[in-house]
Order: structure tokens, then C-alpha cells, then sequence
């Protein structure tokens, strides 16, 4: 499995960010192209047919101030329509079911749906989160068609997101997993941790390495990211060997060890562990060093 498979990043949507100021253009288009408005509660979805996709509504729904322009997908635009609670409990009863995460069905959806759902998922998050502006006080409103916040004093501020590396340190036809102490039993995943503040993503790599497993690295390479805003992160995926193997944990792990490639993919389909859903970035490099789609 290659970095272009990448779950959620696969898309033909164009963000048309050059569009998100022009507010009477947009106004314009949605007069004469199809739209498409996604509810979005806590960043959350509904997935009344069958989880094979999520409502998704023709017309505006919730206040006007909080539709979102996402972009524009064959030759039509998209928006988030972020909810208040009345308002999203009033669409359940209407559609008699529930918003729900989108880590439930993923799998079920079709490329661009699911960039979608996961780029309306960031910034309804952002958006409810940043009420009030984080330099005076005052309250905040949307600006940029959803991208932007501006405060009372006119502070402005843009979604946030917080950098992670994930890497899988390999060493012959072994490679490192780790699990923590909080994960459901037999989980196993590739180590990864948050980018300090001053600290190149490089360093970070083998910052996390070393304080997770003290494991020493070398022959870093970038395979590729996912946005994860669950609730605000951008994963930033490598591969690492190893030049070290003696492991010793840290408080925040309960296990780090060795797997042989044959191993593991005997173990993962006899379900003896389990390792990261198909959708998420860790599952593609552990995919990658086997060699098969786990």
C-alpha cells in the first residue's frame, strides 16, 4: 500500500479558496448551480441510508451564519451547515436517527464523501470551539465563508491544528508497535506523538522514538499525512530503521515490541491483535512494510 491511498485525502473537491471572500459571487452561484449542505453537529454526522452515506440536504439548514463553503465538486457547491443543539435534535426526530462519528463508517463512503465529511468535521470543531477570541475576550464571528474568525476588536484567527508524526521503525523484517495502557485490549499501532513547540518534525520523529520504546533511529523518510481532526490533528507519517533494539517503555506505554511481517499479518487475521482501522495513516505503513492491505 502506497502514501497515495491514503484515506480521507483522496478527492477531486477544489476548495476554491480564492472564492471565500466573495460573498455575493457565492450568493450568485447558489442560485444557479446544485448544492449540497452537510448538518454537522459537534462534529458529528447523520447516516440515515443504510451507513452507506450521510444526509446530506439541498437547501440551507441551521442559521445562515454558520454555512461553511467547502468547494466545488463536479461542477457543484458544497457547504457545512454547523447546528445548534435544537437544531440537530429537531433533524434526528425528523429523520428518526442520530449524529453519529464518522470513524463508524468510514470505510462505507466513497472518497469524496469522506474528505468531505472529515474537512466539515474540522471546522464545525473549530468553529464551536472558538466562541471567543483568545487575545481580548470579545465574542467572534465567521468570516471567509467559515475559515476565519474575527473578534469584536477585530482580531482575527484561523482554524487550528496541531502537528503529530506517526512512524513505523522497522529493523530487517521486524517492526516496532507499541500499545497504551487506555487502548481496548490486544490493540497495537505504530508509535506517534505531538510536535513541541520549537522542534522540527524531523526531531520529533526521534524524540518520540526514543522516549516511547528507547529506541535510537536513522534513514527517516516522509511517506505521507491525513488531516485528523479528531479533535485538531494533522498526521505527519514516516518510516525509520532502527539502529537499536533494546526497548524500554516509558510511563505513557504498557507494551513496545518486536513483530516479524509474517507474524503479524498471521496474528491480525486470526485476530490474535488488532492494529488501526484501514482509514487511518498508521494502518497504511504498517501495510506498506508488509506488504499487504491488513
Amino acid at each position: 500500500m502506497s502514501a497515495d491511498q491514503i484515506y480521507f485525502i483522496r478527492t477531486e473537491l477544489d476548495r476554491c479558496a480564492n472564492m471565500r471572500e466573495q460573498k455575493q459571487r457565492i450568493k450568485q452561484l447558489q442560485k444557479f448551480k446544485t448544492c449540497h449542505y452537510v448538518p454537522v453537529y459537534r462534529g458529528n454526522h447523520i447516516y440515515p441510508d443504510s451507513n452507506e452515506k450521510y444526509f446530506i440536504s439541498n437547501s440551507p439548514l441551521g442559521s445562515l451564519n454558520q454555512q461553511s463553503f467547502l468547494g466545488v465538486l463536479h461542477d457543484e457547491l458544497w457547504f457545512s451547515s454547523g447546528l445548534t443543539e435544537k437544531e440537530a435534535n429537531a433533524l434526528e426526530i425528523q429523520l428518526d436517527c442520530q449524529f453519529e462519528s464518522i470513524r463508524q463508517y468510514a470505510m462505507a463512503l466513497d472518497d469524496d464523501l469522506a474528505h468531505i465529511a472529515l474537512y466539515s468535521r474540522g471546522l464545525d470543531l473549530w468553529q464551536r470551539h472558538k466562541k471567543f477570541c483568545s487575545i481580548c475576550g470579545t465574542r467572534n464571528h465567521l468570516e471567509s465563508s467559515g475559515h476565519k474568525m474575527v473578534c469584536e476588536n477585530g482580531h482575527e484567527q484561523f482554524p487550528h491544528i496541531e502537528p503529530a508524526i506517526i512512524v513505523l521503525v522497522s529493523k530487517g523484517d521486524q517492526c516496532l508497535l507499541g500499545r497504551k495502557h487506555t487502548w481496548p485490549p490486544n490493540v497495537y499501532s505504530t508509535l506517534a506523538g505531538f510536535v513541541e513547540a520549537g522542534e522540527s518534525i524531523e526531531d520529533a520523529v526521534h524524540r518520540e522514538v526514543y522516549e516511547e520504546s528507547n529506541v535510537r533511529i536513522k534513514n527517516v523518510t516522509y511517506f505521507g499525512s491525513q488531516p485528523w481532526p479528531f479533535p485538531s490533528s494533522l498526521m505527519l507519517a514516516f518510516n525509520a530503521e532502527a539502529v537499536s533494539d533494546d526497548i524500554r517503555l516509558d510511563d505513557e506505554m504498557e507494551d513496545v515490541r518486536w513483530f516479524k511481517k509474517d507474524d503479524l499479518l498471521r496474528w491480525a487475521r486470526e485476530g490474535s491483535i488488532i492494529l488501526s482501522p484501514r482509514f487511518t495513516v498508521a494502518n497504511n505503513l504498517i501495510s506498506h512494510f508488509i506488504g499487504k492491505t491488513i
